[in-house]
């Protein structure tokens, strides 16, 4: 038996145990009493996080000398959401690299170098925010030696990311989870051009780029706030914001789709060390996934209705290709 084939639908079913154990009609009396102003607010949000986002990958390009419009990537960056809100982990995102491929005949792997830097900058940010929140709440215990060794590794992420020794066993196995295991052989053959992909991106525009995804979680938390005061919760900013950051870092675990499930138990867990009930937990994870993904692979659907990926062969090279409408495997 494949343990590995179902570990990502132990959210889901976590999901569902949890919707067993509480009480729904107390979940549907706390929906019922929301407003709407607090949460078109954190709705229209969404728009401007994104554009944060896709600039940031737009700086990375730039740092590579591929030149692309910032329109094209904010498509592009919505598009790959739609697919990461559907995929374990949100490993569909890595469908931005196909679109580099197609739109600038430059290599999987090269492409490949941009979106997983982009992906770390995320990583690296929610590691510092739930690292401390996981202090904050007691759950490592002050300046356990777990805690210690996290901020440790924290630190030197971005000299294993500059590696090569280090790096090409992560990489190959970044390939075969990926959406590319069909063409694993082919892509492993372009380690190379990844890491010079890589080390194109080593300059002080990186200063920018976590600059960029420092200010978009401001963003990003501040709308978990505003969907706190849509239920008139009575959690401050700081508290929903390590919450949040913890939560987020757990969904990135290819565990479940779209975080459901896992994000409702950490929920549940944090909220019950500040009085809440798990039916008020509930409620705002529904809130969160409505706004962030429901919302957000809306607008991802329209990118990719407008702007689709056209790639037949995924080779890692640049040269030739046959167009279709859509992705094929």
């Amino acid at each position: 038996m494949n343990i590995k084939k179902y570990v990502k639908f132990l959210g889901i079913i976590i999901f569902m145990f949890i919707l067993w154990k509480i009480d729904l009609g107390e979940m549907i009396r706390v929906l019922s009493q929301i407003k709407i102003f607090f949460f078109v607010c954190a709705l229209a949000l969404v728009f401007p996080l994104m554009f944060i986002k896709s600039f940031r990958w737009n700086v990375l390009l730039k740092s590579q000398g591929i030149p692309y419009r910032l329109s094209d990537t904010y498509k592009v960056y919505m598009s790959s959401l739609y697919f990461g809100f559907i995929t374990p982990g949100r490993l569909g995102e890595f469908i931005k690299a196909f679109y580099v491929r197609q739109d600038k005949d430059v290599s999987v792997s090269r492409g490949m170098s941009s979106v997983l830097v982009d992906r770390i900058f995320d990583m690296y940010v929610l590691l510092l925010v739930g690292t401390f929140g996981l202090w904050k709440f007691n759950v490592l215990g002050k300046l356990s030696f777990t805690y210690v060794l996290l901020l440790v590794l924290i630190a030197l992420i971005p000299f294993f990311l500059l590696n090569k020794r280090f790096m090409r066993k992560p990489v190959n196995l970044l390939y075969r989870i990926a959406l590319i295991k069909k063409h694993e052989d082919r892509i492993k053959n372009s380690f190379n051009d990844f890491y010079d992909g890589v080390n194109e991106l080593a300059n002080p525009k990186l200063i920018l780029g976590f600059l960029l995804t420092c200010f978009s979680y401001l963003l990003f938390f501040f709308q978990c706030y505003l969907l706190l005061n849509s239920l008139d919760i009575s959690i401050n900013f700081l508290n929903i914001t390590l919450i949040m950051g913890v939560s987020n870092l757990i969904s990135l675990m290819p565990l479940s789709i779209s975080g459901l499930g896992t994000r409702d138990a950490v929920l549940i867990f944090f909220f019950s060390f500040l009085g809440f009930d798990p039916e008020w937990a509930v409620s705002y994870a529904f809130l969160v996934f409505l706004n962030f993904f429901v919302f957000g692979g809306l607008m991802g659907a329209v990118a990719w209705w407008l702007k689709p990926l056209r790639v037949k062969n995924f080779s890692s090279a640049p040269g030739k290709r046959d167009k279709i409408s859509g992705v094929k495997e």
